[in-house]
């Protein structure tokens, strides 16, 4: 049973149609990762998720039970970051994440209990007492992570959480979305970063023409892209032009950085054959890698939209 069920939902902001006939199933106890290129409807989809906007059509289920009869036990079971900071920067950072624990209703007691596990979690523990906004930005985004903590939720929800981070931020961020992720939360994450989303999802759902056109594990979305694979060879010699002559079928081969990039449907048999005739020409290998295709291209084959394409690109 998926922790929530989108079925057949359409959402229009008076002439504006945003969503339409989307279905989905989100599984309990994973990352699952919405990705599409801005203004594509996603922070939509995450807003219906919680409540804050009602479907146009069709319904929306929480663990199997209809989401508008249980909007007071949704609250208390969902954690939502948006892109925009909630938290309040006049206050420390424990002020805020009891704030945020007082909103949703928790006793003293509670919040007492789980604030520390929290900030630790976050990282947080040795800037309990810091005023808000003389975080760094990283910081402030594992700040407003933490209220959305506070309760303990089953499900949180993040809306593009590595937005205006650098790399190594980015990576700080995605690191804590794993630890959330372990300790049994199901997470839903978007993002038009393919990076990101590849490096941390288990399941991911392509929004595209306003509507989810695929969704699956990354794997499932790359062998329905191509049964090709790409071999990844480099020798010390770089004679490659008598590996390509020898092997027998292959799809397109190309040189990157000293490699040879082989893509060919039966990647094991080839492999076998480049490894027989390195060992033929008494040249060293000294690297080899099979790959399967990456997210960027899956996306790029499942949309065919040059212009979404491109405007996906530029922006990542």
């Amino acid at each position: 049973m998926g922790i929530f069920e989108l079925k057949g939902v359409t959402k229009s902001f008076k002439d504006n149609l945003v969503l339409e006939n989307l279905s989905l199933d989100i599984p309990q106890g994973s990352i699952f990762g919405i990705l599409g290129i801005n203004g594509s409807g996603k922070t939509t989809i995450l807003r219906l998720l919680v409540g804050y906007y009602k479907p146009s059509k069709g319904e929306i289920l929480y663990l199997n039970k209809k989401l508008k009869k249980i909007n007071t036990k949704l609250r208390s079971e969902i954690g939502f970051t948006t892109q925009d900071s909630a938290f309040y920067p006049k206050l420390t950072v424990e002020e805020n994440i009891r704030y945020f624990g007082a909103l949703y209703g928790l006793p003293r007691k509670t919040i007492d209990s789980n604030l520390d596990r929290i900030l630790k979690l976050v990282e947080l523990d040795h800037v309990r007492n810091r005023i808000s906004e003389q975080l760094s930005g990283g910081m402030q985004r594992r700040l407003d992570m933490a209220c959305s903590l506070i309760h303990v939720p089953k499900v949180v929800i993040l809306d593009e959480p590595t937005e205006d981070l650098d790399p190594l931020l980015r990576k700080d961020i995605l690191h804590l979305i794993k630890k959330i992720a372990d300790i049994g939360t199901t997470v839903i994450i978007t993002s038009h970063r393919l990076e990101d989303i590849e490096i941390i999802c288990d399941k991911v759902a392509i929004l595209h023409n306003k509507t989810i056109i695929r969704c699956g594990t990354l794997d499932e979305l790359k062998d329905e892209y191509s049964s090709s694979e790409e071999i990844h060879v480099q020798t010390k010699n770089q004679d490659y032009g008598t590996i390509i002559k020898n092997i027998s079928q292959y799809d397109t081969y190309y040189i990157d950085n000293s490699r040879l990039v082989i893509r060919a449907k039966n990647a094991e048999r080839i492999l076998h054959e480049i490894l027989h005739i390195i060992e033929n020409t008494k040249d060293k290998l000294l690297y080899v890698d099979v790959q399967k295709p990456t997210l960027e291209e899956v996306f790029q084959s499942l949309t065919k939209d040059v212009g979404a394409q491109k405007d996906f690109l530029r922006r990542t």
